[in-house]
This record gives structure tokens, sequence and C-alpha cells, in this order.
């Protein structure tokens, strides 16, 4: 499991299973083409905020496509991500998110800290796919 830390609070992201994997993938198929950027930077090892020209450059395309999802499917991606996460507390791990009625179990997880730890579970669960998609991309742009 990977452990993050956002804003003095520790994170235990799990893996979403492969039904979930591929129910996220299409929900956020549309967008894709503006997360290829971000997961290219993420696996070389860099870090988003590196780059303030680039990331304003991938920010407006990415917003913009996520601003076109349904209410439907950004939730759904949103609550099916937060739903693999748990929080370190005194008495050890607690899940983040209720499934069962659908809320945050922290009054402190604002959209910042829920969106960091969306795209991380993301860049864990579908980061494998995402690097052979954009590897096969680029290798058949090399042969043609």
């Amino acid at each position: 499991m990977l452990e993050i830390e956002i804003q003095g609070q520790t994170y235990r992201a799990g893996k979403l299973s492969a039904f979930a994997q591929f129910h996220v993938s299409r929900k956020i198929a549309p967008i894709l083409p503006t997360l290829a950027p971000i997961f290219i930077k993420l696996s070389e090892g860099g870090h988003i905020t590196d780059d303030l020209s680039g990331l304003a450059e991938v920010m407006t395309p990415f917003a913009e496509g996520i601003a076109s999802m349904t209410n439907e499917a950004s939730e759904y991606v949103i609550s099916t991500c937060l739903s693999v996460i748990q929080r370190k507390n005194a008495g050890g791990w607690s899940p983040v998110w209720n499934t069962q009625n659908s809320v945050l179990m922290f009054d402190d997880i604002d959209l910042g800290v829920m969106m960091k730890l969306v795209v991380r579970v993301v860049q864990e669960s579908l980061g494998p796919f995402m690097s052979g998609l954009l590897m096969s991309q680029q290798a058949d742009r090399q042969q043609a």
C-alpha cells in the first residue's frame, strides 16, 4: 500500500479492483489525453509543481475535461477512489469514505486534499495501464 502525507496527515491508498479500474477508466476516458502529461511527468520521477508553466498548460484542458463530466461520473470516480483510502489516527487506520452513506469521515478533508487523494489512487491503479497505452502510442508514431 502506498502511504501519502498531505497537510500533516498520513493516508494509505489501496489499489482498486480490476473491475473498479475498468469502470473508473471508462468514466475518465474523455479526460485521459489531458492526464497523459501528468502521468508522464510522474513516471519520470518528477513532481507536477516542478514546472509551473507546464502545469498551467496541462491544467486548463484537464479542468475543462473535469467540468464536462456528468455529476454521476465524477461522483463515481471520486467515491470509488476514496473507498480505498485510509487515514492514520491514534487508534490505527480509519477509512476516509463511508460508502454506505456516501460521506467523508473527516471534516478537515477539503477539495484540495480530496483531489490529491483521488489522483494518487488513479495514478497507482491506472498508472501501469496508462504507461502501456502511452508507450504503445509512442511506438506507433515512431514506426509511422
